[in-house]
């Protein structure tokens, strides 16, 4: 399966506000987001998000590009 990354909050607040921010888990196991994203969000994310720092400038501008 492909690594799944959430490159905007919009997916993690929706899914809380419904209750079903563990559907993400169901579907895809392990999600990996940013710090920024993370901390966007303002909850603690559970232990299959993994939060990684965004290390190369191009990658960050793209993902930036995507959520706006």
């Amino acid at each position: 399966m492909p690594k799944i990354i959430i490159s905007d909050t919009s997916c993690f607040i929706i899914l809380t506000n419904i209750g079903e921010l563990g559907l993400l888990e169901k579907l895809y196991g392990k999600i990996t987001t940013s710090i920024e994203i993370a901390t966007e969000f303002g909850e603690p994310l559970p232990n299959w998000v993994e939060i990684l720092s965004v290390y190369s400038y191009i990658r960050k501008s793209i993902l930036l590009t995507f959520s706006r």
